[in-house]
């Protein structure tokens, strides 16, 4: 009899530890597993968004002006390699001659592969302003590499002349009286 009644005694102790322990805690899990699945999607969609604006500041434009479109683009370059162990590090920028090029720069320096690579990535984002028209590595002297980068940067839409023809008066300016 005892037997029995330790028995029964076990049971309702497993069953009281099922509904009190058990039960609670795959609830709470379950909940878990759902918040968890939501917040997956809100970063998803975060990123997604982080994205698209990304892309969106790729069409950053120059500032008007001829002056102002040559500063920005030197200090993309200089933003670049700052903070980097890079040696004779050149750059130079001149204004864009005509057309939609605001600016049109080169940036030269020698140092380390990976540091090299860090720079001209900085240069590749998009919210530098700047885009990459030809990259070359070279083997420097000593154990170094030398990054040249040719880049240029974009007028925005209203300061680009409408002429068909280069050297001609745009379409929509006024004729001299």
């Amino acid at each position: 009899m005892t037997r029995r009644l330790a028995a029964a005694l076990m049971l309702l102790a497993a069953l009281g530890l099922h509904v009190g322990v058990a039960a609670p805690a795959r609830r709470q899990r379950d909940a878990a597993r759902d918040e968890f699945a939501r917040l997956r999607e809100e970063r998803e969609g975060l990123r997604v968004q982080f994205a698209r604006l990304q892309r969106r500041s790729a069409s950053v434009r120059a500032p008007s002006g001829d002056a102002e479109a040559v500063r920005a683009l030197r200090l993309s370059f200089l933003a670049a390699v700052e903070g980097l162990p890079l040696k004779a590090v050149r750059i130079s920028a001149a204004a864009g001659r005509q057309g939609a090029v605001a600016a049109r720069g080169r940036l030269a320096a020698d140092g380390r592969q990976s540091d090299l690579l860090r720079a001209a990535g900085r240069l590749a984002e998009a919210s530098s302003g700047v885009l990459l028209e030809n990259v070359r590595f070279a083997q420097a002297p000593g154990n170094d590499l030398r990054l040249e980068i040719e880049a240029f940067s974009l007028r925005a839409p209203a300061d680009v002349p409408t002429s068909a023809f280069p050297g001609q008066a745009p379409a929509d300016a006024k004729a001299p009286r």
